[in-house]
């Protein structure tokens, strides 16, 4: 729960009023993302925590913190999977900061 999951540079996303459009670069497939999928990829941003994700999950939506939690990081899989998100054990820098050399 204290991973920060993030969008792969390999990917670009629009969205569209509540639903999220990511084409993934490498295999050329694009994601249509409902509501709740779109809500949780806009929150990949490599600053979030799983956890921090979850608990906004269930404060926008009306769903218990175990569900919230496995659904979420079953989404995340899944797109981790397809390599378009990705795993980090810190936190991405604020934007406009660029990290360590």
């Amino acid at each position: 729960m204290n991973r920060y999951p993030f969008r792969s540079s390999d990917t670009a996303h629009r969205l569209l009023v509540d639903e999220a459009i990511v084409v993934n670069f490498k295999t050329s497939f694009f994601y249509n993302l409902n509501p709740v999928g779109t809500f949780i990829w806009e929150r990949c941003d490599g600053r979030h925590r799983l956890g921090e994700i979850v608990r906004a999950l269930t404060e926008e939506y009306e769903v218990g913190e175990d569900e919230a939690r496995r659904d979420c990081l079953e989404f995340i899989e899944g797109l981790v999977e397809q390599g378009v998100l990705a795993w980090s054990e810190t936190p991405a820098p604020p934007e406009g900061e660029r990290g360590p050399a």
